[in-house]
């Protein structure tokens, strides 16, 4: 309880206060009395000290010095009993108690001390029996509050209630998403107000902060969370910081807005799982593109919306298998990243990968670039954070499209020094060169052998590069005689000379078809050569 509560009952009527008046606040919670010269070394927090004024008679004990050490250690205050061994205090004594505002009071000289004392123990153990009682109602009454599942609003102005202050619940990101009815200024400008007029690292706030906004004192704490990276606030307004009951009641209410936080934490875990378990059987192909489009809808997406698809990897040297807070820690980053910056971005995760489906609206190499640099620094130093994303920007019914783009992308991004990768789609050079070369030398074989037998290797090859120079100039003769610099009556006796040898009819498309792939074959290999 505080000094001036205690003064104003009835039995404390005969006290006086003689100085120090301005620390009347201060908080007492025990009563002691100077027996010894060294009582400073066993002074304690709320303690109020009474005296005879015979210490200070004799000189063994000097009152500037206690008040001093009184007041560093947070004493309520200082009691002389009235006309004992003292009859004033000396002028020093009293402008020092003034300029620290800590209270010298007067106790009855017709008193014993060890009755004045009794009293105000008396005082101080009824006050704080009905605090605990107080207290303990409080816990029941927010206790039997959630067992009702109610709303944030309803349990902020229920615990508004108690405490006999103004909340506000905030998210991770510093925005107010709740308040009791009784807070004296709007959410959006509180909201502005903590995001863009302050300088507070909210991701790394851990500790209680208080803050001044307007005619008010903001008190910001942190909510405990099962997840440190999603964890949410709590703002009082004008909390008395040297209140006890204040203070507890405020943990009763911490405690209660934690379990709170907690269930929203749990229901937004299972409703990632649900999402992620829903686009997995969207890339799957388990789901009508009908059911897709409606589901979307009602998740108000525009189903003809496109997307770059990307999956993001934490790699490490030594373990192949990452452990589940790894996995989860890096979740819990991408979507706090995701939430800050409000960007058009879908999650869920994929075994050990999140997949991420990034609207085309958005600029998807600077966000994952912004997203990589973000979470890197935050990871152990083993671990390497990738991403690879797709080339192509498709409706969520071609998820598996872009989602292959991504996967090949990501393959990529392990042996690159660079932590993003783009799909490029592959030209026809890139793919020849993909089919393995026993097949691909078996296949020439197979079609152009015919070339091979009759003719000198000379020939063969006029022959061979004639063939190709055909299908490269889409069978323009005289571009391809162009290109050689020979007749094109050469052309044309060549390509007449090819089809007898393979037997084949070069205006057949089937035939052209596979011809034209062995010419590509035979003409990377000779480039590899």
């Amino acid at each position: 309880m505080r000094l001036q509560t205690l003064l104003q009952t009835p039995s404390m009527q005969h006290m006086r206060v003689i100085a120090g008046e301005r620390g009347l606040k201060r908080e007492i919670s025990n009563i002691g009395m100077i027996e010894s010269p060294d009582i400073a070394d066993y002074l304690a927090n709320g303690q109020f000290l009474i005296t005879n004024g015979y210490p200070f008679v004799n000189t063994t004990t000097d009152p500037l010095t206690l008040i001093k050490a009184m007041h560093n250690a947070n004493c309520a205050g200082l009691g002389f009993k009235d006309h004992r061994y003292v009859d004033h205090l000396p002028k020093k004594v009293i402008e020092l108690a003034n300029e620290l505002a800590f209270p010298i009071i007067i106790t009855p000289g017709d008193e014993l001390i060890s009755e004045t004392m009794r009293k105000m123990l008396s005082i101080i153990l009824k006050s704080q029996t009905n605090e605990l009682s107080r207290i303990v109602k409080a816990n029941q009454t927010l206790a039997d509050l959630l067992l009702k599942d109610p709303t944030n609003t309803t349990v902020l102005n229920k615990c508004s209630e108690l405490i006999h202050h103004p909340l506000f619940l905030m998210d991770s990101h510093f925005r107010v998403v709740s308040a009791s009815q009784d807070l004296p200024m709007t959410r959006n400008t509180l909201t502005d107000f903590l995001r863009n007029q302050t300088d507070i690292d909210y991701f790394n706030l851990n500790t209680r902060v208080i803050l001044p906004y307007q005619a008010n004192d903001l008190t910001i704490m942190p909510l405990f969370s099962a997840y440190k990276e999603n964890k949410a606030f709590v703002g009082v307004v004008d909390l008395d910081p040297a209140n006890s009951t204040d203070q507890m009641l405020t943990q009763v209410v911490l405690n209660t807005l934690s379990f709170v936080n907690g269930r929203v934490d749990m229901l937004n875990e299972s409703a990632f799982r649900n999402q992620s378990g829903f686009y997995l059987n969207v890339m799957d192909g388990g789901i009508s593109n009908d059911l897709v489009n409606k589901t979307l809808k009602a998740r108000n997406i525009d189903p003809s919306t496109k997307f770059h698809c990307a999956t993001i990897l934490v790699t490490t040297n030594h373990q192949a298998l990452l452990s589940n807070h790894l996995l989860e820690q890096v979740q819990q980053l991408t979507l706090w990243f995701i939430k800050e910056y409000q960007a058009s971005v879908i999650v869920f995760s994929l075994k050990q990968q999140l997949v991420l489906l990034i609207n085309d609206q958005q600029n998807a190499q600077h966000f994952l670039t912004a997203l990589v640099q973000f979470i890197q620094p935050k990871l152990d130093r083993q671990a390497r954070l990738i991403a690879g994303y797709s080339y192509s920007t498709l409706p969520l019914t071609e998820l598996a499209t872009t989602y292959n783009e991504a996967a090949e992308a990501l393959a990529l991004s392990k042996n690159s020094p660079h932590a993003v990768t783009i799909y490029r789609p592959k030209y026809v050079k890139e793919l020849i060169s993909l089919i393995p070369q026993n097949e691909a030398r078996s296949f020439v074989e197979r079609v152009l052998g015919g070339l091979v037998s009759g003719v000198s290797a000379n020939e063969q090859l006029n022959l061979l590069t004639t063939l190709y120079g055909y299908f490269y100039y889409h069978q323009n003769i005289a571009e391809v005689a162009g290109h050689l610099d020979i007749h094109r009556n050469t052309v044309i006796y060549r390509l007449k000379k090819i089809e007898k040898m393979l037997t084949l009819n070069l205006d057949d498309p089937e035939q052209t078809q596979t011809l034209e792939m062995a010419v590509l074959l035979w003409h990377n290999q000779q480039s590899q050569k």
